[in-house]
């Protein structure tokens, strides 16, 4: 019998900071797609967003907590090592020489970035590079996309790492948002500043 092909999952983006539904996604994504691995890939700089970046240190360090115990998750520090503004294109390419022609890779996305994936630097050669799959809460509108982008509908949770900084600058909770270690670090490292 033939060995089918490897599944690698590549979920990018700030992590500003990792957040419960980030992990959500990926633990939806792991079984949908029945995918072997799931690397989380924080940027250095994102080209699309604006808004203050936690330190990439900060945002390392809350993510490797997260997935702690996760033997099918992983970080990949690509983008923050190879610095700059931080293009998925590139990420992808490098991923893709690694892992070789046998490995089917999947680039997980919420719907939010289906909207804006015109925009990106070289969308054809993203498309063409890996099975480009958007995540998205169900019944939500689906933007138009060019023929081969995954849909799935998920139950997405209800939280933003946008409303997450704001509730660490007015001194809130984060419980049931982020995984409790997380929550530690984020304040006693901002509580310092």
């Amino acid at each position: 019998m033939a060995r089918s092909a490897r599944k690698i999952g590549i979920f990018g983006g700030s992590f500003n900071p990792v957040h419960n539904g980030h992990l959500h996604l990926a633990e939806f994504a792991l079984s949908e797609f029945n995918l072997d691995k799931i690397y989380f890939v924080p940027s250095h700089r994102t080209p699309l967003k604006k808004g203050d970046l936690l330190p990439v240190p900060l945002r390392l360090r809350c993510l490797r907590e997260a997935l702690q115990g996760k033997k099918r998750f992983a970080v990949s520090t690509e983008e923050v090592r190879r610095g700059g503004t931080s293009y998925t294109v590139d990420t992808l390419k490098v991923f893709r020489k690694r892992s070789g022609p046998g490995t089917v890779l999947y680039f997980l996305a919420g719907a939010d970035n289906a909207k804006n994936l015109s925009r990106w630097k070289s969308p054809a050669k993203v498309l063409n590079l890996c099975r480009f799959t958007i995540l998205s809460r169900p019944g939500a509108a689906r933007s138009k996309t060019p023929p081969g982008v995954l849909w799935a509908s998920f139950p997405a949770l209800d939280v933003s790492s946008s409303e997450l900084r704001r509730r660490l600058r007015m001194g809130l909770s984060l419980k049931g948002l982020v995984p409790s270690r997380v929550e530690r670090i984020l304040k006693s490292t901002l509580k310092r500043n």
